[in-house]
């Protein structure tokens, strides 16, 4: 068997009568059209620019894009707790987009430079573009879509309390005159943490590198802003907006782009193929 044969096209799963299949074949015995059909599929996966069925590498850009305005939403909160030796706060928006403008005066406009090109500031922010800082300060980040993260994608990620969240928790049931020794640690998180009504049976699964308890119950309140399933960057918590950018924002775009890796793969596989069988990919 050569190595084109193992090359399998897998349809969409289909259930009927609760029994599940799927439609697998060979790749060297599709014919041109056929090859040509899964290879724009494949296309429409990474490319589609479609809002309601996005490709891979769309959602990987708007993920940095995230990323880069969490960022400066926290840089600009920060800033504004520093004061000078009188104690008086040093910045507010006006101030800094003020002294950013001046940083920028001596330069061609470009998207490219970062907070590090010009001051000392903490390492996690180092990173954030001028420019969207500049927008913080006008409050015109807009809104942040969190469509792409589901309920499903955040339970996924699953939960590590920390000590002083486990402390709490023993606090709480010795003063309800219960022992917490005698509570595991997965009853003791399905008691702690608030799920909705909608997902009151789901067992969180107990993961060293997953949220805390804190930074879960930040998740799901956010998953409870309506209206276009967004909300203001302004108006994220700081919490909210630390848990987006250290982890859940991370997380998701590592699994984008795993995703997008194996459609990438499959495509290659395809071109393969079509080159064998001499026909010709658009």
């Amino acid at each position: 068997m050569s190595k084109l044969d193992t090359y399998v096209w897998k349809d969409a799963r289909l259930t009927h009568n609760k029994a599940e299949t799927q439609l697998q074949t060979k790749m060297v015995d599709m014919d041109e059209d056929q090859l040509q059909m899964i290879y724009d599929h494949c296309k429409e996966m990474l490319y589609n620019t479609d809002p309601s069925n996005l490709g891979r590498m769309i959602v990987i850009d708007q993920i940095v894009k995230q990323l880069d305005y969490c960022g400066a939403e926290l840089a600009l909160r920060w800033f504004k707790t520093l004061q000078d030796q009188k104690g008086n706060y040093i910045y507010s928006n006006e101030t800094l987009m003020s002294e950013l403008r001046s940083w920028m005066s001596e330069f061609e406009p470009d998207d490219s430079y970062t907070l590090k090109d010009f001051v000392s500031v903490p390492a996690e922010y180092r990173n954030v573009k001028i420019t969207s800082l500049q927008l913080a300060c006008r409050d015109a980040l807009g809104s942040f879509d969190h469509s792409k993260i589901t309920h499903s994608f955040i339970y996924n990620m699953g939960i590590f309390l920390t000590q002083e969240e486990l402390k709490e928790i023993d606090d709480d049931l010795r003063e309800a005159g219960l022992n917490p020794d005698s509570y595991t640690l997965q009853a003791k998180i399905n008691n702690h943490i608030k799920l909705p009504l909608s997902v009151m049976n789901v067992e969180l699964r107990v993961n060293p590198k997953g949220l805390s308890g804190t930074e879960l119950q930040d998740m799901i309140n956010l998953k409870r802003i309506r209206g276009w399933k967004m909300c203001k960057y302004s108006s994220l918590s700081t919490s909210q907006l630390r848990t987006l950018r250290s982890k859940v924002l991370c997380a998701l775009e590592d699994r984008t782009k795993h995703q997008a890796k194996k459609w990438k793969e499959i495509m290659g596989q395809i071109e393969e193929v079509a080159k064998y069988k001499h026909f010709k990919l658009s």
